[in-house]
């Protein structure tokens, strides 16, 4: 009967193998006995990204599933130096993080929720990092602080960074002073090819054009004439104009008129109406207040001492790697 039952769970072990949404609880790598499956390193995106995480490096699944693995290698040597965090220092550190982001430990849960993330994944993490501080006063002695100028180099560092930039949207072509030139569209209508009516219209054209002296001046010179369409005003980029067409708009100058010319539909005039050049807004470039980057470099001490301890905790890890792509 045992031997029937064994059988039988093997079997639906397998079925469920197969179905969709079980592959992702597949176990990837074990650290010190400690399961880590898809699903955790899916959880652990999601969290990341939650907190404000944006760097594409640091969201690969393999970056994220070597985060994991440091997570139970600190938490490992926390308990075993016998300075883990209680339950209850970690429902502190959570309730601290609730009061950060303005709301309870319920509305907390609920963000979570909404993000699809539990708060199991949220606790391990602060776990993690409660251990890690632990074992840095306490085991390695480390007392993370910045030495004099550390806050100086970092603020000239951000504000080189920061005018690089600015210099390169300055120089980018999009952002230069673009004059923009207003043509007024004088259109005489020809039925038909008639080499004739069109030489009648391109005359009738060439009168008017004396005659306009300035855009307001365009509806009196074409009065009387037969079938005189005033188009659309155009406001055409300068630099995109034909050479030929801005040849023709600087000899005759500001408010006359160019043409006549051939266009499908008949004869056609272009008026010089104006011009005018738009700047792009200055930018509005804001350096980070001394207290920011004082805080910037204090994280950038941390995490080099935080690299260089958990090497050094890896080096007693048993980490086994099931999925080879997660491997370093």
């Amino acid at each position: 009967m045992k031997h029937i039952f064994a059988a039988l769970l093997a079997l639906f072990m397998l079925a469920l193998a197969g179905t969709p949404g079980f592959a992702q609880e597949a176990v990837v790598i074990t650290v010190n006995d400690h399961p880590i499956t898809g699903f955790d390193v899916d959880q652990r995106i999601k969290l990341m990204e939650f907190m404000g995480e944006k760097d594409p490096a640091k969201l690969t699944r393999k970056a994220v599933a070597s985060a994991l693995v440091d997570d139970y290698i600190k938490i490992d040597e926390a308990t075993l130096a016998k300075i883990n965090p209680t339950e209850k220092e970690i429902d502190d550190r959570l309730r601290q993080m609730a009061q950060g982001m303005k709301t309870d430990d319920a509305g907390l849960k609920s963000k979570l929720a909404s993000a699809g993330l539990t708060i199991t994944g949220l606790r391990q993490y602060a776990s993690a990092q409660m251990s890690l501080g632990r074992l840095l006063q306490a085991k390695y002695h480390e007392k993370v602080a910045l030495q004099p100028g550390d806050v100086d180099k970092k603020m000239a560092t951000i504000k080189s960074e920061i005018d690089a930039q600015v210099a390169k949207v300055k120089a980018d072509p999009r952002r230069q002073p673009v004059k923009v030139v207003s043509l007024q569209e004088v259109n005489f209508p020809v039925d038909g090819e008639d080499p004739q009516l069109l030489q009648s219209r391109a005359i009738e054209a060439g009168q008017a054009a004396q005659k306009i002296k300035s855009c307001d001046a365009i509806r009196p010179a074409v009065a009387g004439i037969f079938n005189v369409q005033i188009g659309k005003k155009i406001e055409a980029d300068g630099r995109k104009l034909p050479p030929k067409l801005v040849e023709q708009m600087n000899a005759r100058g500001l408010g006359h008129a160019i043409g006549p010319m051939r266009y499908p539909k008949g004869i056609q005039l272009l008026v010089y109406c104006g011009n005018r050049t738009i700047t792009p807004p200055p930018l509005n470039v804001q350096y980070p207040t001394r207290q920011q980057v004082e805080n910037a470099a204090l994280n950038d001490k941390y995490a080099a001492v935080e690299g260089k301890y958990t090497a050094l905790m890896r080096k007693n890890a048993i980490i086994e790697y099931k999925d080879p792509s997660y491997a370093p």
